[in-house]
């Protein structure tokens, strides 16, 4: 079967759903992203992405021992929250896009951070970047950072303010959202997984506790 992409061109299918497998897709409020999963969240219109939920005979039953963990991914009539992001299209066929607990809570708006970073590695000078969301003491509500490896660490340092002033730019102008925070590191300062996908919750530590500052290049804004 040949590959299936989705219109942006960026995601390929998994395919349709197997045969005696049920699938939703799920958008809930943020306050409904934290404990049991409601049975009325509401469901996505096609290519909406949200979290991606199944139902069928081979789903488990619960976790062994454990009601108030079983409680938190099982509704009471069968559906697991796997936890995965995705969307289906008009013709049945799912896509994966990433994990509901990397999704960031921009100006009450749900963002993908692969949405963010696509916009950035876009640009010239930027090797690699990595977008995560932090909460802000002072107002209560989430902050977007946006770190990224840059290609010529030895540069001029004007050319280091104008790439970090292009990526709020490019960012404020593809997603809607100005980055709080801009952090050009060296090549390798974004932990990643054997597999290399970025550790975002690591990324996050490392920015609060400012363990990323020996491998600073450039940065705009403050730590809140």
């Amino acid at each position: 079967m040949p590959l299936r992409y989705d219109p942006s061109g960026r995601f390929v299918s998994v395919g349709p759903p197997c045969r005696g497998v049920s699938v939703k897709i799920v958008t809930e409020p943020a306050s409904a992203s934290v404990g049991p999963p409601t049975v009325d969240a509401g469901l996505a219109a096609p290519g909406t992405t949200g979290e991606i939920w199944v139902r069928s005979p081979g789903v488990m039953r619960g976790y062994y021992g454990n009601a108030d963990a079983t409680a938190g991914v099982l509704t009471p009539d069968g559906w697991l929250r796997t936890g995965d992001l995705g969307f289906v299209d008009r013709d049945g066929f799912l896509y994966v896009t990433g994990r509901s607990k990397d999704l960031m809570i921009l100006g009450g708006e749900n963002v993908v951070p692969s949405d963010i970073e696509e916009l950035v590695d876009h640009l010239a000078g930027v090797r690699y970047s990595a977008a995560v969301a932090t909460e802000s003491e002072r107002t209560g509500t989430q902050r977007l950072h946006v770190v990224a490896e840059i290609r010529d660490e030895g540069g001029d340092p004007d050319a280091h303010r104008r790439l970090a002033a292009e990526i709020v730019r490019c960012v404020h102008r593809g997603r809607g959202h100005r980055p709080a925070r801009v952090l050009l590191v060296r090549p390798g300062a974004i932990p990643k997984t054997s597999s290399g996908k970025i550790q975002r919750s690591r990324l996050t530590q490392m920015l609060l506790a400012g363990e990323l500052d020996d491998r600073l290049v450039h940065a705009t804004g403050a730590a809140d």
